[in-house]
């Protein structure tokens, strides 16, 4: 399993995901999108296309996949934090895909009520423009990317990619930037669950 770990005040971990995971999981979303319903208002994005995707998740080939991520995530959580959990097994408590178009973006903000841990993973990134008539500050382009607030205000941005699957804390604070394309108007697709550790023995 392919991973990285990022620390900047919280504990951010990056998984790669086949491209032939991805392809079965962006068919099945097509072969689904007439029966989804809009997850917007329940999300911070100012975007069109949110929507609900909690159940279908579940019967997906990709899912047994990204529970070792989950796994393999809590159990490095654990002993970064040096506090054992009671229990490991997990919930999946809200899924949804977002398509982004040009000029759309998420603001700064948390997932859930902050309990937890989020996840995202990227199904599409189209080509984004690398420059702008009469700016040539390489520094500046941000567009599409995923950015996670650290320390001091600082921001980690990561540029989106086919198959990176990141998993955070439900409180850290993260946006996305807005973006143009070339050519114009493709989709930036990606998915996002909240999830929650929970007794087993619980019904």
């Amino acid at each position: 399993m392919t991973s990285q770990t990022f620390l900047f005040g919280k504990i951010l971990k990056k998984y790669k995901i086949s491209k032939k995971d991805i392809y079965d999981l962006n068919k099945t979303y097509k072969n689904t999108y007439d029966s989804l319903n809009s997850f917007g208002h329940r999300l911070a994005g100012r975007l069109n296309s949110e929507l609900e995707f909690t159940k279908i998740l579940e019967t997906t080939t990709i899912f047994p996949k990204l529970c070792k991520c989950i796994t393999d995530y809590i159990n490095e959580y654990e002993k970064m934090i040096d506090v054992p959990f009671p229990h490991k097994a997990f919930e999946i408590i809200g899924c949804w895909i977002n398509d982004m178009k040009e000029g759309e973006y998420n603001p700064p903000h948390t997932h859930h009520d902050g309990s937890g841990w989020s996840t995202v993973l990227f199904l599409e990134v189209p080509e984004f423009c690398d420059n702008i008539k009469g700016e040539n500050y390489k520094h500046k382009f941000k567009d599409g990317q995923l950015g996670f607030r650290g320390p001091k205000s600082s921001t980690q941005w990561f540029k989106p990619k086919v198959g990176d699957f990141y998993i955070f804390e439900a409180d850290h604070v993260h946006s996305v930037m807005p973006f143009k394309t070339n050519p114009p108007n493709k989709i930036r697709r990606s998915m996002s669950f909240n999830f929650v550790l929970k007794d087993p023995s619980v019904k």
